[in-house]
C-alpha cells in the first residue's frame, strides 16, 4: 500500500460550477432570493462526507433522514440519536456496501425501514420524462410553490421553508459528468432558474466540492445503465412519514405489528412485516 498512489481531491469538469467560486455565489444568492433554494439550509446543516469510497447512498440518506429530523430512536454515540452511516444497517450488511455501495432499490427500502417514503423514477430518454424531472426540482426547490399558484387565500402553513417537507437525491453515472469513478448518489440543494442548473451536494467531498450542473446534463447522467442491476439510474423524492414520529424504526418495527402502513396507506416493505 505504501507504494500505491495516492490522491488529493479531483479537479472539476469545466462544465460544473464549484461551489466555492464567485459564480456559485452568485447563483445561490440569487436561488436564495427567489426561493428555489428550500433544502438548502437543512442539507447545509447536515452536510457531512460519506465515511467510506462506497458509501455515497447510505450518506445521501442519513444526510437526508437527518434534514428531514427523523428520530432514528437508537444511540449514536454516547447519548446522543442521529443517522449516520453506521445506523442504516438493515436491507444489505455493511459489509456488502462498503463492497459494492447500495442500489436505488435498495436505497427505497432503507428509507422506509427508517421513517421516511420514497418515491423512486427512473426515466427514460423522452422529453416527457425531462419535464417530469425539471417540475419534480422546481417543486422539491420551491417548496411546493411549484405545485400551486400562491395567493392571498393560499395557505402559507403549507410553506415552512425551516422546516421542507420533501428532499430530492439523485443516482447518477460520473463520467457521464466528465467525472472519474462510476454511479453515485448525492441530494440536490438549490435550483437555480437563470441558468437551469442545480447545486449538488456531493457526498464524496475528499473527491469533488459540491458544484452546480446543467439540469440536461445530470439528467442525461442518470440514463446509463448500471451494470449491477442492468437497470438505469434515476432520482428519488423523501419525505418523512410523520405518523412513525418517534415510533421505534428499522427492523424494530417488527415489534410493531398493529401498525404496518406509512402514513399514505401503503404497506411497509415485506421485510418489515416477517
Amino acid at each position: 500500500m505504501a507504494d500505491s498512489e495516492t490522491f488529493y481531491g479531483r479537479s472539476l469538469p469545466g462544465n460544473l460550477i464549484d461551489y466555492r467560486s464567485s459564480e456559485s455565489k452568485t447563483r445561490l444568492c440569487r436561488s436564495l432570493r427567489e426561493g428555489s433554494a428550500v433544502p438548502y439550509l437543512s442539507l447545509s446543516s447536515c452536510f457531512n462526507t460519506q465515511a467510506e469510497p462506497a458509501y455515497c447512498g447510505l450518506s445521501t440518506l442519513a444526510i437526508i433522514l437527518n434534514s428531514l429530523r427523523i428520530d432514528p430512536q437508537r444511540i449514536w454515540k454516547t447519548i446522543w440519536r442521529w443517522y449516520s452511516e453506521d445506523l442504516l444497517n438493515c436491507c444489505r450488511t455493511l459489509d456488502h456496501v462498503k463492497q459494492s455501495g447500495v442500489t436505488l432499490e435498495e436505497f427505497v427500502c432503507l428509507a422506509e425501514c427508517n421513517g421516511a417514503s420514497a418515491s423512486l423514477m427512473r426515466p427514460c430518454d423522452t422529453e416527457k420524462d425531462f419535464e417530469e424531472f425539471v417540475q419534480t426540482l422546481k417543486r422539491v426547490c420551491t417548496g411546493g410553490r411549484e405545485k400551486v399558484n400562491l395567493t392571498e387565500d393560499a395557505n402559507v402553513g403549507d410553506f415552512d421553508e425551516e422546516n421542507p417537507r420533501e428532499y430530492i437525491a439523485v443516482s447518477f453515472s460520473r463520467p457521464a459528468l466528465g467525472q472519474t469513478g462510476d454511479g453515485h448518489f448525492s441530494p440536490i440543494a438549490a435550483f437555480d432558474s437563470e441558468t437551469n442548473s442545480v447545486l449538488v451536494f456531493d457526498t464524496a467531498r475528499f473527491k469533488y466540492p459540491p458544484y452546480w450542473v446543467p439540469i440536461g446534463m445530470l439528467f442525461q447522467a442518470m440514463l446509463p445503465f448500471d451494470k449491477l442491476t442492468g437497470k438505469s439510474r434515476g432520482y428519488l423524492v423523501l419525505e418523512a412519514k410523520y405518523s412513525y414520529q418517534g415510533h421505534k424504526v428499522c427492523c424494530i418495527w417488527r415489534e410493531l405489528p398493529h401498525d404496518k402502513t406509512s402514513k399514505e396507506g401503503s404497506p411497509l416493505p415485506d421485510l418489515l412485516q416477517n
